[in-house]
């Protein structure tokens, strides 16, 4: 079972792919991607997600669907 730390990093890896996060979340998260090679190719993968969904242009979704949907993500995780 991930510890605290790999539940909060894969949480937020989104808002971490896209700068969304203060200084200090960024470099705590950061460092522990590389010290955590699980958490790391989540990262790569959401990465690539990312990266594919983008490339495909389009409308952005509205904020509250985002909201919804990481909230989903979070309970699932829970």
């Amino acid at each position: 079972m991930p510890g605290r730390e790999c539940e909060e990093a894969l949480d937020r890896l989104f808002e971490y792919i896209d700068d969304e996060l203060s200084d200090d979340e960024l470099r705590r998260i950061g460092a522990h991607l590389k010290t955590c090679p699980p958490c790391e190719a989540e990262h790569k993968i959401k990465e690539k997600i990312k990266n594919l969904t983008s490339r495909s242009g389009g409308d952005a979704a509205p904020e509250e669907l985002r909201e919804r949907i990481l909230s989903s993500i979070r309970s699932t995780r829970a």
